[in-house]
């Protein structure tokens, strides 16, 4: 006979249990996320203040007085030789052009602790009236304007129209720098759940109502450039920018399959397409080559007379061809690569982790149009509705692109005289005591301002 009992009591597993999903978990991660995107950067430990890179200036006024003074010449072909209508283009264009240059100086003047305060602010402004265009347009209300199927402008009267989206790619430098100084001070960069995600969050929600909702494929390639470039700045592992990078292909693969304009596009730069398709193409190739080695010269542009699409646009690099020619294209390419090159040194030489990211965002902005624009209309690239920094016509371009790089000459004021590592810079940054602070390799003797 056996002498086994049975147990009087079952066992108890008391191993930690992983908790389940909820309604009120999903509202204290919300919560968090939203606390931890919106948090304010480390503060701005600034150290000794000194001379600007003036060659910024030189750099921008150059770039904006070549756009004006070949838009002027091109006017009388604009507008059928109407002198009524050609006088208010050029007024029009020159107070763009004033307009940017006081941006350019107010902000490089602001303090950059604003900036710091107030960037996350702005680009949940940015976000909101961006959402609500398209809404708006959809039911005809006013100041919404559409046009060509898209709803990207709002109408300000006699003053002309105000693209959001400009905006929108400010205020992204301002809040992906800002986001990201705060995780790379609290050691979280590369987490996942507490970082990554997050921001991915917000990003496809910014690209959502500008790729779909606003119908604007240039301008979220120009958001995924702007954060992709801040995402490398501060030391994002390589596997995630890879993964990052794959996921922006997808996305734009299926935006451009499900719109058939884009798709058009993307076959006609594969060699396919109809005559029709390939038009605009054909007609700034026709431009370039006409100009030759040194142009047909100012005022001589054939195809301003209503034969190359968005002359003084998205296709204004043809029209400069046409004008100056080879040689004129040349000065203009050099122009835009030193200046360039100006931005993105200033990473190397800022040991401040929100003012080095917000500079990699601005240099990622420009370069995203730039190569876009000049691919385009050259065929390395498929075309894309997007304009070239400072040359092409357009007001509220003008204003915030100006405005991003009178932020840069400002950054420029803190550099230091030899490269900081990021590591090196972050420390520095959450250091009080600031020792042997390095004096610009732009500044002259003697200076202190």
């Amino acid at each position: 006979m056996s002498n086994w009992t049975a147990p009087t009591h079952c066992h108890r597993d008391n191993s930690p249990r992983r908790p389940g999903f909820s309604a009120a978990s999903l509202r204290s991660w919300l919560a968090k996320t939203w606390s931890s995107l919106f948090a304010p950067p480390p503060a701005l430990n600034l150290g000794r203040k000194h001379r600007p890179d003036y060659w910024l200036v030189v750099l921008v006024v150059a770039l904006s007085l070549i756009g004006s003074v070949v838009l002027f010449s091109i006017t009388p072909a604009l507008t059928g030789g109407n002198s009524a209508q050609s006088l208010n283009f050029m007024l029009r264009q020159g107070l763009f052009l004033l307009v940017g240059l006081i941006a350019f100086v107010v902000a490089s003047r602001i303090p950059l602790e604003f900036w710091r305060r107030y960037g996350a602010k702005l680009f949940v402004f940015a976000f909101i009236i961006c959402f609500i265009l398209p809404i708006m347009g959809r039911f005809h209300i006013p100041p919404a304007y559409c046009t060509n199927g898209a709803c990207r402008w709002y109408s300000l009267g006699r003053l002309g129209t105000f693209q959001p989206a400009e905006l929108l790619k400010f205020a992204t430098v301002l809040f992906v720098a800002g986001f990201l100084a705060v995780r790379t001070a609290q050691n979280k960069l590369n987490s996942v759940k507490e970082s990554l995600l997050p921001l991915g969050l917000m990003m496809i929600l910014a690209l959502f109502v500008i790729v779909v909702m606003q119908n604007d494929l240039g301008t979220g390639v120009s958001l995924a450039a702007i954060v992709l470039t801040q995402l490398v700045v501060a030391g994002v592992k390589l596997r995630t920018l890879l993964w990052a990078g794959l996921a922006l292909v997808a996305a734009g693969g299926v935006a451009v399959i499900i719109a058939p304009t884009r798709l058009s596009r993307l076959t006609t730069f594969l060699g396919q397409g109809n005559i029709t398709d390939h038009y605009h193409i054909d007609q700034a190739t026709l431009a370039l080559g006409s100009g030759g080695l040194t142009g047909r010269g100012l005022g001589q542009s054939v195809q301003a007379f209503g034969w190359l699409p968005e002359s003084i646009n998205d296709s204004i690099f043809a029209i400069l061809g046409e004008t100056l020619g080879f040689l004129g294209l040349l000065v203009i390419i050099l122009i835009f690569a030193v200046l360039l090159k100006k931005i993105i040194s200033k990473v190397d030489f800022i040991e401040n982790p929100y003012l080095r990211l917000i500079a990699a965002g601005i240099f990622g902005w420009l370069a995203a149009h730039v190569v876009m624009n000049i691919g385009a209309m050259t065929q390395l690239l498929p075309l894309t509705g997007i304009t070239l920094p400072l040359v092409s016509f357009g007001g509220t371009s003008m204003l915030f692109i100006m405005s991003s790089l009178g932020v840069v000459f400002a950054i420029s004021r803190y550099t230091t005289h030899r490269k900081v590592t990021a590591e090196e810079g972050d420390e520095r940054a959450n250091s009080v005591r600031r020792r042997r602070v390095g004096r610009s390799h732009y500044a002259h003797r003697g200076s202190n301002r």
